[in-house]
């Protein structure tokens, strides 16, 4: 379909399947080519394409499925397929639009994803979801969803994330980002209203599984550097926040974002990194408890912050004569609640 016209419903269906699904590497025709998300597609039935008469995107899976199943299964509405919802006449019905002259210049397309920074080397299967994060109020109204996906190469697998939006006058996800809101919001008001330590993880793998082990946890949706003044406002009240730090440059510069605008809205905040390994996954993997988290002391931040080197290094920009070590830390006595 290349040096054809495409109007933005067709550059909308089609990103919205590529969230959820794999193109084909060639076109069918006049088709563009993915695998059904409607059904299990070991070759391309789905096909796309724009129909400049109409200003409209045509979607049609040629292994049979319903229409409203494939839609269904990318989150695409069938509004969506419009480049324009005809106008209602008088008496409630829509009137036909009036056609407008072609444009000179075809719409900009976007690009398709480029290969990944690292050497994974080729695609050698289908994108997956492998886990959907869903963000709500404390009253449990749903707001939005993190989605990671998987993709496997040649040399490991490519993590991706992407975000959708609750429309609630269509009760249905929409692609794009939500409000700022807390993950697992409910048990952050829940903790703050029993005065139980939060912890602050730089992801939802991580605050799932410390929920899971019985201990209050959270997020905000984007990961490092993604944390706000709303998000913190979120915490105010807070007995005792714990900031889990990633043990890499970008982790320890989330952490101290954290700290920073958490600092003065509660009561204690304290940083701390997994014994073991990256984050507190690893540090659940490897055995260790809640009260094993390494502590970094308010000097080391301090440090950290004014390090000749700049901003961006991680806990190794300070020097290592002061960095503590795991065997002289006294572990921190945290009441958790919950282990009783």
């Amino acid at each position: 379909m290349t040096g054809q016209g495409f109007g933005p419903s067709f550059d909308r269906v089609v990103d919205a399947l590529r969230q959820v699904t794999v193109e084909a590497s060639s076109s069918g025709g006049q088709w563009t080519k993915f695998r059904c998300p409607a059904h299990e597609d070991s070759s391309p039935s789905l096909g796309v394409k724009y129909d400049p008469r109409r200003e409209k995107t045509i979607v049609n899976c040629f292994a049979g499925c319903p229409q409203e199943d494939v839609l269904g299964a990318a989150h695409i509405r069938v509004r969506d397929l419009f480049d324009h919802l005809p106008e209602r006449t008088g008496n409630g019905h829509r009137a036909e639009r009036q056609r407008r002259p072609a444009a000179v210049s075809n719409p900009v397309r976007r690009p398709r994803p480029q290969q990944p920074s690292r050497d994974l080397g080729a695609v050698t299967g289908q994108r997956r979801r492998v886990a959907t994060y869903t963000y709500t109020t404390a009253a449990n109204e749903p707001v939005g969803q993190v989605v990671r996906t998987a993709t496997p190469h040649e040399h490991g697998i490519e993590k991706g994330f992407y975000q959708r939006r609750w429309d609630a006058s269509d009760r249905t996800w929409v692609s794009g980002g939500f409000k700022p809101v807390l993950y697992q919001a409910p048990i952050v008001a829940w903790a703050i209203e029993q005065g139980h330590p939060i912890l602050v993880c730089e992801g939802e793998k991580d605050v799932d599984r410390a929920i899971a082990a019985g201990y209050p946890a959270t997020c905000n949706a984007g990961g490092a550097g993604k944390f706000g003044p709303e998000h913190a406002e979120q915490l105010r009240g807070a007995r005792h926040v714990v900031i889990v730090a990633d043990r890499d440059g970008p982790g320890f510069d989330h952490a101290i974002s954290v700290h920073d605008r958490v600092q003065g809205i509660g009561g204690r905040v304290e940083v701390m990194q997994a014994a073991t390994g990256k984050d507190l996954s690893d540090h659940f993997d490897a055995g260790h408890n809640i009260n094993e988290l390494t502590r970094i002391p308010a000097d080391q931040l301090a440090l950290y912050r004014e390090g000749p080197a700049g901003r961006g290094t991680g806990p190794r920009q300070v020097p290592a004569a002061t960095v503590p070590r795991r065997p002289n830390v006294a572990r921190p006595q945290m009441d958790w609640g919950l282990d009783r």
